[in-house]
């Protein structure tokens, strides 16, 4: 069972990557690093952790939007890649 679990999460992080949305979970490039920092199943769990909590702090995330104008096309940005994260789970 576990196997199955980490398996299908490490999909969803390789998926995650081919959108090219693994930049909203973490950083892509450190300077000096040779390895990459992060496995598709680290970017799979925190990316339904991310989606898990922003469906939480929606109302919070709308109020911000709202007094904050001049930030909307990031915030657009975030949203649009919370919906191609969530198109993988």
């Amino acid at each position: 069972m576990v196997a199955i679990a980490y398996t299908i999460t490490a999909l969803q992080g390789l998926k995650i990557k081919q959108l090219g949305q693994q930049k909203y979970i973490n950083r892509l490039q450190e300077l000096g690093r040779s390895v990459q920092r992060h496995s598709n199943f680290w970017i799979g769990q925190y990316g339904l952790l991310w989606i898990a909590a922003m469906e939480i702090w929606a109302d919070l995330a709308q109020q911000l939007m709202r007094t904050k104008c001049n930030k909307l096309p990031f915030f657009q940005r975030g949203q649009r890649a919370m919906m191609l994260m969530q198109s993988t789970f």
